[in-house]
């Protein structure tokens, strides 16, 4: 049974920045509020647009849509359940695996954790420098990876994933990577909106020899709750 966690209190503000880009984007603010604290991020205003110009082919046809612009429920989820086990995070090595805009990582910058921010698209990279800046984290690392082709030597305390596994073709990918670079009895959280095939990816986690414990915690964006699944993967064996 998944353990339900209290529901947080989530406050959105959305506010267009008119005239204002970033990389040619135009741009607004929201404003995230964790346990009493206020995170300001800077996000693309109306990402739909860029859904046909930003998809991109590589030479086998994979087709790569631009998630990244959107800010999902399940980074701000992934980033309350973060701020809620704040004790588990100060002085560890973090590695966070598609950071989008990086709310997660830096949530747990601001904990006193040495965040890594990854990416496959180099503009989230830019966004969540801007993003880190503005909160006052602007010490961590930003490196544009392919989970397929991880380019780290070290291992890391945790790693942190919102909604990355919703394309099976990337599970390989990403179990490799927690065998590569998480230390033994390292954790990798990841968040996830109940998608049909999450069971089938923590099925297959298990079987390489990792365990799990599974949370829920409710989140409000935009006028909407979700309920957000948690789930804290330990890495026992090599």
């Amino acid at each position: 049974m998944p353990i339900m966690l209290t529901s947080p209190r989530i406050e959105t503000a959305s506010r267009k920045q008119h005239g204002r880009t970033l990389l040619n984007y135009p741009l607004k603010n929201i404003e995230i509020c964790l346990n009493n604290r206020k995170f300001q991020l800077t996000v693309v205003d109306d990402p739909d647009q860029y859904l046909e110009t930003l998809s991109k082919e590589d030479v086998e046809g994979t087709l790569f849509l631009p998630y990244w612009t959107y800010l999902w429920e399940s980074s701000i989820g992934l980033a309350q359940y973060l701020s809620d086990n704040r004790t588990t995070l100060s002085n560890k090595s973090i590695l966070e695996i598609g950071c989008g805009y990086g709310l997660a990582g830096i949530v747990t910058a601001k904990l006193g954790a040495e965040v890594t921010f990854t990416d496959f698209e180099h503009d989230a990279l830019l966004f969540t420098r801007h993003n880190s800046q503005q909160n006052e984290t602007s010490t961590g690392t930003y490196v544009q990876m392919d989970w397929s082709a991880p380019c780290f030597q070290k291992r890391f305390n945790v790693v942190l994933g919102a909604d990355v596994i919703y394309e099976e073709q990337n599970w390989d990918s990403i179990i490799e990577l927690l065998q590569n670079l998480l230390e033994l009895n390292g954790i990798a959280i990841f968040s996830e909106p109940n998608r049909k095939n999450a069971d089938e990816f923590f099925k297959l986690i298990r079987e390489n020899g990792f365990t799990f414990k599974k949370s829920i915690c409710s989140i409000s964006l935009q006028e909407k709750t979700a309920k957000i699944n948690i789930f804290q993967v330990k890495h026992t064996k090599r």
